[in-house]
């Protein structure tokens, strides 16, 4: 995708996104839950699954993360994966980040996807990531050696789905499946033609649009 119009693009999402929810009803908001705005305070810490970061609740917050010195574990994006914990008992547990959901730092939520850790660019009902992703070909790799082959790193995006945790495709079929539980947005949709679907500018607009009337809240 032409990386300046996905920009503006970008742009044109979470202005449209802010201005949407500041006009929503106070008294109409749901009082269990909290409505995700620009200013929103998540909480720093490792999710060990999809559910504990939509309950921002960090399966282990910041305060109690160690790095391999024992020492706080302060900056999580410098930890090169030694991180460890107290459990109940005051043994230390290291945590293994690669087989984690993500964590959030400085109020930057990132999520293991692709060569690493990435950070949600666009936030919403439907969310938006851009992320590095490397493919190996191991034609000629030496079994014995460890050495050959050729790679290749190619950037990538994914749409992340916040009621199901499912990651899907910036494409036509990934839209789709993204706004299936609004059956107006969903028909107008498919009454477009199979070409305009697949264009770019139509996955965001269908994007913004469905984050305008669905908009995201966590748990308090």
């Amino acid at each position: 995708m032409n990386r300046p119009v996905f920009c503006a693009l970008a742009t044109l999402v979470a202005v449209s996104c802010s201005g949407q929810w500041d006009s929503l009803d106070y008294k109409a908001r749901d009082t269990t839950r909290t409505l995700y705005d620009g200013g929103f305070d998540f909480r720093e810490g490792v999710y060990f699954g999809f559910e504990d970061f939509r309950a921002n609740r960090p399966s282990v917050a910041l305060n109690d993360l160690l790095n391999d010195q024992g020492k706080p574990a302060g900056d999580l994006r410098q930890s090169n994966g030694k991180l460890f914990y107290l459990d109940s008992t005051g043994t230390k547990q290291r945590i293994n980040l690669d087989r984690t959901w993500g964590f959030c730092n400085r109020d930057v939520v990132y999520v293991r996807i692709g060569d690493g850790f990435n950070r949600i660019g666009l936030m919403g009902s439907v969310a938006h990531i851009i992320f590095d992703n490397t493919y190996r070909n191991w034609g000629y790799y030496d079994p014995v050696f460890g050495v050959g082959g050729t790679s290749t790193t190619v950037q990538e995006q994914r749409l992340l789905d916040m009621e199901t945790g499912t990651f899907l495709p910036v494409n036509s079929g990934g839209i789709y499946l993204a706004i299936q539980r609004d059956p107006v947005l969903l028909a107008e949709f498919e009454a477009l033609p199979k070409r305009e679907r697949n264009r770019d500018e139509t996955i965001f607009r269908f994007m913004r649009r469905y984050n305008e009337r669905y908009p995201l809240y966590f748990a308090k």
